[in-house]
């Protein structure tokens, strides 16, 4: 069903006060369209999320599924398309039906920031099938879940808050084509959405502040809040360290299928025991953090919390 159109709207500017050392400096001037050449966009270090435990509360946040793919900055000037990762690499060889599409947008330049995605049988973005596609140069099932635009016409936007700039982002995309898809985002409870996205076995959610302007680095009017599981599992092996300890233990799920390994949360001291005890033959088992399972089994980001109470 088409969206409404909707009423006239002011855009307003932020009148936070910035000083000459962070604030953002157009990259482009308004031009003729037809000088792609001369005056084009160049890539911007991106916005850094930050990394919490808990999603926050209070009407001044926004909340946003966290898809699981690569961050990716795209740039649209008279017709010419780059599409850079956050380390600005241009990848858009690796992406033909992203280019395609945003060939296809009715603009004379355009700087969209997103996740390049690609989805696995069940509907939920599959990192490793990307990541697979993009090493062997090729993902042309990837498309993008757009969030931000930068830049649009010969104007800078990042002065502008967060919502105005998703408004004409969302404005852009409307009738686009299948690739290019608008990053729908919700006004709610922080931990209630986090709780739901969590049970659909989403990634996480980011939650942003409405009124923020965009700046580069990190920063916290955007926070990034992931899914974790804590399991029990058997250990099955170690990696040995140089001090009589461990540096990483192997792990195995209760029934024996193997669980891949982990080495985040050992202190000196567990090291030590986690040997002594592993070399005297005793079962051990432990309890872990972690963030959904790799294609083999493993367990992605593992974190050692410590063993199970009898």
């Amino acid at each position: 069903m088409a969206k409404p159109p909707r009423p006239p709207r002011t855009i307003k500017r932020s009148a936070e006060p910035q000083s000459e050392a962070v604030a953002s400096r157009p990259l482009i001037a308004r031009r003729d369209p037809r000088q792609a050449e001369l005056f084009r966009t160049e890539f911007i270090p991106p916005c850094k999320p930050t990394l919490r435990l808990k999603a926050p509360s209070g009407s001044r946040w926004q909340f946003e599924i966290k898809h699981d793919g690569y961050r990716a900055q795209c740039h649209v000037n008279g017709g010419q398309v780059r599409i850079f990762t956050k380390n600005g690499f241009d990848w858009a060889q690796r992406m033909p039906a992203i280019v395609a599409a945003l060939e296809q947008l009715p603009v004379s330049s355009a700087v969209i920031e997103g996740e390049a995605v690609m989805e696995g049988p069940d509907g939920v973005t599959d990192f490793f099938a990307l990541h697979a596609a993009l090493a062997a140069k090729s993902a042309p099932r990837a498309f993008l879940y757009a969030f931000d635009l930068l830049h649009l016409n010969g104007d800078d936007l990042r002065e502008l808050p967060l919502d105005e700039r998703r408004l004409l982002l969302e404005d852009m995309l409307l009738y686009g084509p299948n690739a290019l898809r608008f990053s729908e985002h919700v006004l709610d409870d922080g931990p209630s959405v986090y709780r739901a996205a969590c049970e659909l076995g989403l990634e996480g959610i980011v939650a942003k502040v409405r009124e923020a302007t965009y700046r580069s680095g990190p920063s916290t009017t955007w926070l990034k809040i992931k899914c974790t599981q804590t399991g029990t599992f058997v250990v099955t092996g170690y990696d040995p360290d140089a001090r009589s300890g461990v540096r990483s233990l192997k792990l195995a799920d209760l029934d024996g299928v193997p669980a891949g390994s982990v080495g985040s949360g050992l202190t000196a001291a567990s090291s030590r025991d986690f040997r002594r005890r592993l070399d005297a033959g005793e079962l051990v088992m432990v309890q872990v953090e972690f963030r959904g399972r790799t294609p083999s089994g493993g367990l992605r980001h593992p974190s050692l919390k410590g063993v199970p109470e009898h």
